[in-house]
């Protein structure tokens, strides 16, 4: 888990913009950095430029939706790729979409409460850290 002082970086995906900027809001209330982005073109852009610890991604989304644009963001990355923590108002797929070899995601279904999403994403990041060990 996260201790004092420490701050994941988020890169925060979602195409409703009320949406995003709530995310934002409560995740840098929970002291994250977040840096958000409206779109999968635009998360592509956001991971190009920032470090980024763990990736939140809206599953429904335009022009790409959101297993497409973490498959654009593994062929870029490779296993490199943070952990991806999808929301969706749908109940998770019973078999997940194939996205690149070793991705490691998290699916947490709307509504949430904000420490459960804290939550899974510390979690999501713990797991990418023992990753091959």
């Amino acid at each position: 888990m996260t201790y004092p002082g420490t701050r994941l970086n988020l890169l925060v995906v979602d195409d409703e913009e009320q949406i995003l900027e709530l995310l934002d809001l409560t995740l840098t209330m929970q002291g994250f950095q977040v840096y958000p982005a409206a779109n999968g073109p635009a998360a592509l852009d956001q991971l190009a430029r920032q470090k980024v610890d763990v990736i939140v991604m809206d599953v429904l989304m335009t022009p790409w939706d959101g297993f497409d644009t973490v498959r654009r963001m593994f062929d870029l990355q490779g296993g490199a790729l943070p952990p991806v923590v999808f929301l969706s108002g749908l109940a998770r797929p019973a078999v997940m979409p194939e996205l690149g070899d070793g991705v490691i995601t998290e699916y947490v279904v709307k509504p949430f409460r904000p420490s459960q999403l804290v939550e899974v994403i510390e979690r999501a990041h713990l797991r990418w850290q023992q990753r091959g060990t």
